[in-house]
């Protein structure tokens, strides 16, 4: 059972011994309920900001200035940990889609309570363990409901990154959404797990006032959940794949959309000799069927992105529908959904990478021509790597979203089809490793090794691409001796052409 750690019960009991309220609030609370390590302890208090930072200060706690105070919080610094210390306060919202138009200090607890985002997060605890809760919220996790304090077009209104908050949290809880007002008829395919028998309006409009990094920090945290399909799926529901947000450029703002090229796939058939879900459902069990590796978590998001667009869909003779050539556009359109979220280089490259590549094992699987050594040499001498590390790493991540994806069509239901699968996917990786150096450097000797040899001036680096070649081709192991004997044959050979 996870407590309050002592870092944060020091500062609960000097507030408290200086006549204040103070309190664990927000997720930790919610966390520590649910026997979860919180991943911090903020703290809500009755003292004003600068008789935080005095109490603080007579007890030897250091306080980070002018951090926040605007909005009533003071940042302390005690035994390594960050602790935001936030006056008990109400708050307006105007044209800023997140940040706060006027904040004025309260000395009520269930003001400040009222003012948070959802039931689960509108709780305290105070350093003996006991809860204050003004809105049900422990009835709600045992529920497992996540729902706003309150009206919850008002609460969206306020701070548009609540709906993003919303998904994110469905993600990481796996708590069912609900709310009162605003109700929209169900979406989704019935009878499948991602099914939502009651859809609701969100006041997506209000989240072009949001910046990028938020925007993309809420994606990131949901992708990387726990039932992530579950928080994607509320976010395709109510509009928000279709909403925009703002990044500000040469000093005036632009804005962008979020992820529209999802939405086709809702409700986007599929052969259902292969599947079992259409392509939005099929992309949200890929998802979750993968490990919780953001790299891993985009290329499952994206991989599919091609399926039903012109010049990729196409029917059977016996009239189901096909989309032949699919990674190929989804790799394009994955690498242009990248760039405009503003993702770094290696990053969207690894993606677009995987996307393009995800279906190469499938026709292996079925042909049994498994020409492994041919594809992996061809990546290796591709330019694409930089080391057969970097190489490894790709095929191993290219394992998991394979394996992924196949698990959320009908194969995932034949233990024999995921064992061949993986057996597949290893041996391509077990190459990678052991067999194909991509770069010079990967080779078991270097330039100085062959500097002994070579007697006649000519570059070692030549040498080594020549032996990297030899052992690309498979008739060279990458063992030292071997490499050094075939070094010097080559000398011999080179030594003998010159003295005719």
């Amino acid at each position: 059972m996870f407590e309050i750690p002592p870092y944060a019960k020091k500062i609960l009991n000097v507030l408290n011994a200086a006549g204040y309220e103070a309190y664990i609030a927000g997720g930790a609370v919610r966390d520590l309920l649910l026997g979860r390590p919180p991943g911090d302890f903020d703290v809500t208090t009755s003292a004003l900001p600068e008789e935080t930072a005095a109490v603080c200060k007579a007890h030897g706690i250091k306080t980070i200035d002018n951090l926040g105070q605007n909005f009533g919080c003071v940042v302390a610094v005690i035994e390594g940990h960050n602790v935001e210390i936030t006056t008990f306060r109400g708050e307006s919202y105007g044209s800023d889609a997140h940040k706060p138009e006027k904040v004025w200090f309260s000395k009520s607890l269930r003001d400040d309570l009222s003012r948070r985002d959802f039931t689960v997060n509108a709780m305290v605890m105070d350093v003996d363990g006991k809860i204050y809760d003004y809105h049900c919220g422990q009835d709600d996790l045992a529920k497992k409901i996540l729902r706003t304090v309150g009206d919850a077009q008002t609460r969206y209104s306020e701070d548009a990154l609540r709906m993003l908050r919303a998904c994110r949290f469905v993600g990481q809880l796996g708590f069912t959404y609900v709310q009162q007002d605003g109700l929209l008829p169900p979406f989704g395919e019935e009878g499948t797990p991602y099914y939502l028998p009651q859809n609701f309006k969100f006041p997506v409009e209000r989240c072009a006032g949001l910046s990028l990094e938020r925007v993309r920090t809420e994606l990131d945290k949901l992708l990387v959940s726990e039932h992530a399909g579950h928080g994607l799926m509320l976010l395709m529901a109510t509009g928000l794949t279709d909403a925009h947000f703002r990044v500000k450029e040469s000093g005036s703002y632009t804005e962008i959309a979020i992820l529209p090229e999802l939405r086709h796939l809702a409700g986007l058939a599929q052969n259902r000799r292969f599947h079992c879900y259409n392509a939005w459902e099929h992309t949200l069990a890929a998802v979750d069927n993968s490990p919780r590796d953001l790299i891993i978590r985009w290329a499952m998001l994206l991989h599919d992105l091609g399926k039903g667009m012109p010049g990729i869909r196409g029917t059977h003779p016996d009239g189901s529908p096909s989309d032949h050539g699919h990674e190929a556009l989804s790799a394009v359109m994955a690498e242009e959904l990248l760039t405009r979220l503003r993702y770094p280089k290696d990053f969207k490259k690894r993606v677009v990478w995987l996307v393009s590549r995800h279906m190469r094992f499938a026709p292996m699987m079925f042909t049994k021509e498994r020409t492994l050594t041919r594809w992996v040499r061809a990546e290796a001498a591709g330019g694409e790597f930089r080391t057969s590390k970097d190489l490894t790493e790709a095929f191993s991540q290219l394992k998991e979203v394979f394996l992924a994806d196949m698990g959320a069509t009908h194969a995932g239901n034949n233990p024999q089809l995921m064992a061949e699968g993986r057996e597949l996917a290893d041996a391509v990786i077990e190459i990678a490793r052991n067999k194909m150096p991509v770069h010079t450097a990967d080779l078991a000797v270097n330039g100085a090794d062959l500097a002994q040899i070579i007697t006649d001036g000519a570059e070692t680096g030549i040498f080594l691409k020549y032996l990297l070649e030899r052992v690309r081709s498979g008739n060279l192991p990458n063992e030292r001796a071997a490499l050094l004997e075939a070094a010097k044959h080559r000398q011999q050979k080179t030594s003998a052409k010159a003295e005719i």
